[in-house]
């Protein structure tokens, strides 16, 4: 089974990345007590603090706009393991809302 993650930063260009049908994103793993690790991951592996997302000027100015229309990659996400202290509740990135 892929490893699971938190998104800390970047929700909006997750679901941006989503909507545009890509596959994987870049990111960067913070975890306590080690280097961050820049590298790509799955949308599949990505989980939600926000169960939606509004789809207002910021969202599409932002991230919509950039990543489906320019056609360019959006900058890293900020991700963390799943489970780590201090995470509130989340859902898959597959199933947040755009609304």
């Amino acid at each position: 089974m892929e490893p699971q993650y938190y998104i800390r930063q970047g929700v909006r260009r997750a679901v941006a990345a989503r909507e545009a049908g890509l596959s994987e994103i870049p990111a960067r793993l913070v975890e306590a007590g080690k280097p961050d690790v820049l590298l790509r991951v799955m949308l599949t592996q990505l989980h939600s603090p926000k169960r939606q997302i509004a789809r207002d000027y910021r969202y599409i100015r932002n991230t919509e706009y950039p990543t489906q229309v320019l056609r360019t990659e959006p900058p890293p996400i900020e991700i963390e393991p799943l489970g780590a202290p201090g995470q509130s509740s989340s859902i898959a990135l597959t199933q947040v809302l755009l609304t």
